[in-house]
């Protein structure tokens, strides 16, 4: 049996934890080891060919305690022990203050590993320096595969680059015969995000003021955390303490076990307005009206991918959050044609199948 090392977003994020299903399922006879926190033990138990390292647990402690480094030595041994290692993610390339310790990492690691990435965009990032540094890292790469062609013609002399559709376009989502007059709301917390020019009081009235009026229509509403370690599920709190009338609204909140209710409840929705960037992609395969709330150029980028046709809001343009452009897509049902993205997104193993079935 194969071994692969993999590295992903680990706090309980439905995007993110999707992913890591979609990895793992796809190679049923790959042994994947994932560094990362005893919960997860639990959030992904139904997956038996993944192996969860608890890094705290009291082994490695003793170790870390003996000395720092032989935790560094432990975990190298067994990423020495798989045939290659797997970065799974999306806005895994941000660049921070402390990009130089990164670039850092991944040189190392792109030169003591057959290491891909899959799933990522480039950004945000700030210098040409930082740039040029990660350029210098992709060459090194078995293979990286952007999910948006902004990403990819930063990098477009770098024959290693390649880029597909987001990887959960692939996704099964269930099929559902007949929709609820339901709408499915994501929200995020502003505080997480550079948002210039908004507030998370400005976006949590603006959710709320177009809330009321779906109320009104007499529409249920999903009001849905997906991740509550980066502030969604006080967000969704803040909203419903907000509205004129609370009596059809419900705070769903994604705990990482029950990722079926959450993909179930999105399924079935007439409607789905998506803040966070998995709640769009997953609508749309999904086969709903998507009204896409922008808080990163990475949404807006793949909106561009997609040619998507409907409206939408971005929140560092703040007037375009309104209910007559919210109810816009509902209205004259509007959907994405994914048939063709469905296919390519599965192009991102392209690399990673050849060097697993050789």
């Amino acid at each position: 049996m194969k071994k692969l090392f993999l590295y992903a977003y680990d706090h309980i994020n439905l995007g993110d934890d999707l992913f890591i299903e979609t990895i793992v399922r796809r190679y049923p006879h790959v042994k994947f080891y994932f560094w990362t926190d005893a919960k997860n033990k639990e959030v992904f138990k139904d997956l038996k060919n993944l192996k969860i390292i608890d890094q705290n647990a009291a082994k490695i402690r003793f170790l870390g305690k003996l000395r720092p480094s032989l935790v560094a030595r432990y975990k190298a041994g067994i990423q020495k022990t798989c045939d290659a290692q797997v970065y799974i993610g999306g806005s895994i390339f941000m660049e921070h203050s402390t990009w130089e310790n990164i670039v850092a990492w991944w040189k190392y690691q792109s030169k003591n590993f057959s290491f891909f990435v899959l799933g990522a965009n480039f950004g945000p990032y700030h210098t040409e320096e930082y740039r040029i540094e990660m350029n210098k890292v992709y060459t090194q790469l078995m293979d990286i595969c952007f999910r948006d062609t902004y990403s990819k013609e930063l990098f477009k002399n770098n024959k290693n680059v390649r880029q597909a559709p987001d990887i959960l376009f692939s996704y099964e989502m269930p099929k559902v015969q007949k929709k609820k007059k339901q709408i499915f709301v994501s929200v995020i917390s502003c505080e997480y995000r550079e948002l210039k020019g908004l507030t998370e009081e400005e976006y949590i009235i603006k959710m709320s003021d177009l809330i009321n009026e779906f109320c009104r229509e007499k529409y249920e509403i999903i009001l849905a955390s997906f991740c509550e370690e980066e502030g969604d599920l006080l967000v969704a709190k803040k909203i419903k303490n907000y509205l004129k009338d609370s009596s059809n609204v419900v705070v769903l909140n994604y705990d990482g076990q029950n990722r079926k209710e959450f993909i179930d409840t999105m399924s079935e929705s007439s409607y789905i307005i998506a803040t966070r960037f998995h709640a769009m992609i997953l609508g749309m395969v999904a086969k709903i009206p998507v009204y896409p709330i922008i808080y990163s150029d990475k949404t807006k980028n793949v909106l561009k991918d997609i040619n998507f046709k409907g409206k939408y809001a971005d929140l560092r343009e703040s007037k375009t959050l309104t209910y007559e452009s919210a109810k816009d897509n509902l209205m004259t049902n509007y959907v994405v044609d994914i048939n063709k993205l469905k296919k390519d997104a599965s192009q991102h193993f392209m690399k990673l199948d050849k060097y697993l079935n050789n």
